[in-house]
């Protein structure tokens, strides 16, 4: 027996004892509907197998022509069933990884944009540290991990608690609803993650070099609690540091208007982040607590007291994943473009960052590109992937 349902973009039921789900189209919906109905003339066991035999055939999902359709970018070995990267006509020569494919399919089934799931694939693929692991055979672990990392999922524990309590949903609803991916994704490709840091409450007088207190507070007389504490109005112009490293560790470049012209441990919102180069960077993705910039999800900061940082990361500069579970990234650089510290200034879109990324790309790709030429005849798919990138 036949049964079918249509629920939003999908069409489920079973043929037999069969179980199956695919993507709406008109044209399979009609064809289905005509077996449906050609099984109330059937009169033998013959009749009926090769009537769903037939009907087993419109349940297969074609996800290469239905992704190829939908992302003219993606190119889907039949051979092998890989996903490559494809653009002005070249195929890249690093297949995605399977969670980057998952994702897909799951936006595919939901009717959602997975464009900047593909950005950023593209910017991953500009990664140099990728290459290097690409050619020491470690390049489809790092990418595995790295978008296993993407895909992690949160429970919010404050969001679930409201909604079964002052909403009364049961646990399994709450818990659902209360469910997000830990690290959002711009439209730009860039990653949105986290830092935590500690604020730097105390200055050194310019006289003297004693140290002072950073921000002026007022207490109250009688009681002597603070009544102002005298922090700056807008976040920007307050000042922090890593929240476990403190002042030690490699000095790092904090840049931008509000920034510093040399290396120190400073952070501050509206200013990137950066390492002199990759030699700063520990890119084992086997080794954790060791040099690099760190940022993370949710549940990597839930396990840091101090100051929660919003920060956008071009998946080029990251090095290494060590911990695809609940652990931190780590990378060459980063842009803190808010904070839950306090209030912004100034607004900092994720499409500014990364213009900058963008146009740092250009001159490493120039690089690239010059290196290879020197030897011309065994790198033209190189660098045709490169240009096309």
């Amino acid at each position: 027996m036949i049964t079918i349902n249509v629920i939003e973009n999908q069409i489920s039921g079973s043929y037999g004892d069969t179980p199956f789900s695919v993507n709406y189209s008109k044209d399979t919906y009609r064809k289905m509907m005509e077996l449906y109905d050609r099984q109330e003339s059937v009169t033998t066991m013959d009749e009926y197998n090769a009537l769903m035999e037939e009907f087993a055939t419109l349940t297969v999902q074609d996800y290469k022509t239905t992704v190829e359709t939908a992302c003219p970018w993606i190119y889907v070995n039949e051979g092998t069933g890989e996903f490559f990267l494809k653009h002005e006509g070249v195929v890249s020569s690093i297949p995605m990884p399977k969670a980057l494919v998952d994702r897909i399919f799951e936006s595919l089934d939901k009717d959602a944009n997975f464009m900047p799931l593909v950005k950023m694939w593209i910017r991953f693929l500009r990664n140099p540290i990728l290459r290097r692991k690409m050619d020491a055979d470690s390049g489809d672990k790092f990418t595995e991990k790295f978008f296993n990392f993407v895909n992690l999922q949160y429970v919010h524990p404050k969001l679930k608690a409201e909604l079964m309590d002052e909403h009364g949903l049961s646990e399994e609803v709450a818990e659902s609803r209360a469910t997000t991916y830990q690290m959002k994704i711009t439209q730009e490709g860039l990653l949105n993650g986290y830092k935590v840091s500690e604020e730097i409450m105390y200055a050194y007088d310019r006289e003297t070099g004693e140290i002072v207190d950073r921000y002026k507070r007022t207490f109250n007389p009688d009681t002597g609690e603070i009544e102002e504490g005298g922090l700056p109005e807008f976040v920007e112009d307050r000042l922090f540091q890593p929240a476990i490293m403190g002042n030690s560790g490699d000095a790092f470049y904090c840049e931008g208007p509000n920034g510093y012209a040399n290396p120190g441990h400073f952070i501050k919102v509206g200013c990137t982040h950066r390492l002199p180069d990759w030699s700063y960077v520990n890119t084992n993705d086997n080794s954790s607590c060791v040099k690099g910039l760190h940022f993370g999800g949710l549940k990597y900061i839930a396990y840091y007291s101090g100051e929660i940082h919003n920060i956008f990361v071009d998946p080029m500069h990251v090095g290494a994943v060590p911990d695809d579970e609940t652990g931190a990234i780590r990378c060459l650089q980063y842009f803190v473009h808010s904070s839950l510290a306090g209030v912004n200034g100034s607004i900092y879109h994720s499409s500014t960052y990364a213009a900058k990324t963008d146009e740092e790309w250009e001159e490493m790709r120039k690089e690239a590109v010059q290196a290879y030429t020197e030897c011309m005849d065994d790198c033209q798919n190189d660098i045709a992937e490169l240009n096309a990138l």
